[in-house]
């Protein structure tokens, strides 16, 4: 019976509206059977128009305008709608966030709100309650300014090639299919975009941004305008998280009333999707931590229409298919998260998983640090088991982000190097202590530690069950929560690994560097790390015998060199570097603490060894010979020439100059910049030796920067302003190397008349004399 009703009711439907635009399916019937008229927006087309019916009890309650378009990219605003006279208006509205602030915050034009439209009332399905308006310029028409960044396709449409598809109405939302011409780069594109507007429902329990924690806040996925990045303050936010509630509420362990649930898209290859789901379900025993049984619900779709693809009910996992295209396979990236949030309290609302990294790229990273330690990788292409279990680590990293968690440095400077090669800790506690560290596979431990290496790749760790712990576990009714909250932060005082610092903008010691594994002795552990480097060079030959060109050679070759680079940066982090652990005002202890004079003093001298005086097996392996006619390009030389700049940041300087007024620390910038110019320039005294050409090219780059130093101007006496200028106390100290450094040449040339590279230092004299 209840069958019949719905068929008959789609028969009505269909009559009272038969421009209708929507298509309709038994897949549509339960949905249909819940849609009321006086409960949310409906649309119809005519012709080419488009069509609003917006109910009275509508007018002025806040609703969600959403904008989908290519690349995944999401764009929302909190709007109204009101009545003027005989007009309907379309506003933007700031969000009162139950944190207690107004956002988005338009920095120069911070209003309430703004007109985004103005729609005169149509005389159109009179015997409909509620006003009529023709919509059709907005999806078509429009280009409007969106508070998240980037702002997506701008510019007036090309009409000849913009089109209106279709609409779909829902139970509380309307979905809207087009397909938008611009000019694009000087070309005509046309490129879908859906449209949607959605209900809100009554607000979430918010819970209060913490900078010692790593969640992002409420207002951009990303590009996070309301946190200071660099800073150690609270802005007043709420974070990012789900509305998870427990179904059982007095149970310590409950299943929620609603789980996060992705869809696997169709087009993800088979061969994958288990990994991909498990990688994604790597946080259900986070989430039990936290108090939740099957938190996470992951379901493989055969199909997906456009307007699932488009519904803010549904999250996505995502296969890109930009990693096929001609150009794209070489791309470094891997992943993002795409997501709509509630401004008002920072519920995610929808988040897909968007996965992008192309088999050659895990291939490359898998075998520049993994081949002497699996024997599965020494030779191309990797098994499908092997690449399946690198797709997992990125699917469980994205999925970290959708969980509101953001990318950075989760107690990273903390794990002991001596447990890189304990099976048991390996296998408790993993290398790293968070999936969401751009730690990459491990290279540290040795062929002869017999490691598995399903240890060697990341997996979901102790600080990120930590986190959602933090983030997502719900109080007992009479409960202090923010004491509990802070009780949960403070375990941080005691496990270094849980600890959450955020170097985005300047690495100030080695717990913010990036790609390769990071330990309590960084010099110990990449010296480990080199040794691997070595034999994956050594590899290369027979792993590329089979190619009938040099390409993959060069290109691993390249990738190879490229890590060496990142190992010797993650080293430099040590000089003028810090512990860091974030505080607030009545938690004991600093939050910056310098290193120790002996680990920067043991870091230097392991770079100047390293750096400038490179091995052979490095800079020259028997296959150079092979496949070069010329020392162009150079890639050694350009990551020795980066290494300086490093060396010689101004933040640099600047750290080394305050730790020159901490107890312990007097004359460190001087001592640091005569030891790193005698290191650069130690065949001064070695005199008759000649000086390798690299080596010439670094002692020029050298001179060069001591003089773009020493030039540069008072651009500005804003403080805020000068983190790249060079203080006049560091250029005092510079120029009184260079007098020193030109002692040292004319001594080398008076006493040796038979010097090998004669005129290089009289180049090098040449350039000192122009700058003193």
């Amino acid at each position: 019976m209840k069958n019949v009703i719905i068929s008959c009711f789609f028969f009505l439907y269909a009559l009272a509206y038969p421009s209708k635009g929507v298509m309709l399916t038994k897949g549509d019937a339960k949905t249909l059977e819940s849609i009321d008229s006086k409960t949310f927006l409906t649309t119809f087309i005519e012709g080419d128009q488009l069509y609003l019916q917006v109910p009275e009890h509508l007018l002025e309650k806040p609703m969600l305008f959403v904008r989908y378009e290519e690349k995944y990219m999401r764009k929302y605003m909190q709007v109204v709608w009101s009545r003027h006279r005989n007009n309907l208006i379309l506003k933007s509205q700031s969000v009162r966030s139950t944190s207690g602030i107004i956002i988005p915050f338009k920095r120069k034009l911070p209003l309430l709100d703004n007109i985004l439209a103005v729609f005169p009332l149509e005389n159109k399905n009179e015997n409909q309650s509620g006003h009529c308006i023709n919509i059709t310029k907005l999806v078509l028409g429009m280009d409007i300014e969106w508070p998240q960044w980037p702002s997506g396709f701008t510019g007036s449409p090309i009409p000849q090639i913009s089109l209106l598809l279709g609409s779909k109405d829902f139970d509380r939302e309307v979905i809207i299919k087009t397909r938008r011409g611009v000019i694009r780069d000087g070309s005509k594109i046309s490129f879908p975009i859906y449209f949607g507007f959605c209900a809100l429902g009554k607000p979430m329990k918010a819970r209060r941004y913490d900078y010692r924690m790593g969640f992002w806040n409420e207002e951009v996925f990303g590009i996070d305008f309301g946190i200071d990045n660099d800073g150690t303050k609270n802005d007043i936010a709420n974070i990012s998280r789900w509305r998870l509630e427990k179904k059982y509420s007095d149970q310590k362990l409950s299943v929620p009333i609603k789980p996060i649930t992705f869809l696997m898209a169709p087009e993800i290859p088979k061969k994958w999707r288990p990994y991909i789901k498990a990688g994604i379900e790597e946080w259900l025993p986070a989430f039990e931590a936290a108090g939740f049984k099957d938190a996470i619900l992951v379901r493989e779709m055969d199909s997906l229409s456009d307007w699932e693809r488009n519904s803010i009910n549904n999250n996505i996992v995502y296969w890109s298919q930009e990693k096929y295209f001609r150009g794209s396979e070489k791309e470094e990236y891997g992943g993002k998260p795409s997501d709509i949030k509630d401004y008002r309290t920072g519920e995610i609302l929808r988040c897909d998983i968007i996965l992008e990294a192309s088999r050659q790229n895990y291939e490359d990273r898998y075998f520049t640090r993994l081949a002497p330690l699996d024997k599965r990788a020494q030779k191309f292409p990797l098994p499908d088991a092997l690449l399946g279990r690198m797709y997992q680590c990125l699917a469980a990293h994205e999925t970290g982000h959708a969980f509101g968690i953001m990318d950075s440095n989760f107690g990273e400077f903390s794990y002991p190097v001596e447990k890189m090669n304990d099976i048991n800790w390996l296998e408790t506690m993993g290398y790293t202590p968070s999936i969401m560290n751009y730690t990459r596979p491990n290279n540290i431990p040795q062929p002869e530690d017999s490691i598995p290496p399903s240890l060697l790749i990341q997996k979901v760790g102790p600080t990120d069950i930590y986190n959602i712990q933090w983030g997502y576990t719900e109080f007992s009714e009479g409960t202090d929560e923010e004491a509990a909250l802070e009780h949960l932060v403070r375990l941080q005082d005691s496990v270094p690994w849980y600890r959450y610092n955020n170097g985005q903008y300047e690495v100030i010691g080695p717990a913010e560097t990036n790609e390769v594994v990071e330990t309590n002795d960084p010099v110990k552990s990449t010296q480990l790390a080199l040794k691997n480097v070595k034999r994956v060079i050594e590899l290369l030959p027979q792993a590329c015998h089979e190619q009938n060109d040099n390409v993959r050679l060069e290109r691993l070759y390249h990738k190879t060199l490229e890590l060496w680079y990142k190992h010797m940066r993650h080293v430099t982090s040590l000089i003028g570097g810090y512990h860091i652990h974030y505080k607030s005002l009545n938690q004991p202890g600093n939050i910056y603490t310098p290193l120790g004079l002996g680990t920067q003093e043991e870091a230097l001298e392991f770079l100047i060894e390293q750096t400038f005086n490179p091995p052979k097996w490095l800079t020259r392996p028997d296959f150079s010979l092979r496949i070069n006619y010329s020392s162009h390009p150079d890639k050694i030389l350009a990551f020795q020439q980066q290494l300086l700049f490093e060396l010689l940041r101004p933040q640099r300087m600047k750290r080394l100059e305050y730790m020159e007024t901490l107890e312990g620390y007097d004359r460190l910038l001087k001592n640091y910049l005569t030891t790193l110019q005698s290191g650069i320039f130690k065949e001064l005294k070695i005199g008759t030796e000649p000086i390798d050409r690299r080596k010439q090219e670094i002692q020029m780059t050298y001179l060069d920067k001591m003089k773009s130093i020493l030039e540069q101007e008072r651009m500005n006496i804003d403080s805020n302003s000068k983190a790249m200028d060079y203080t006049d106390y560091s250029k005092g100290i510079l120029m009184g190397q260079l007098i020193i450094l030109k002692e040292a040449v004319e001594n080398t040339m008076e006493r040796e008349e038979n010097v090998f590279s004669k005129g290089h230092w009289k180049l090098c004299l040449k350039k000192i004399n122009e700058m003193l």
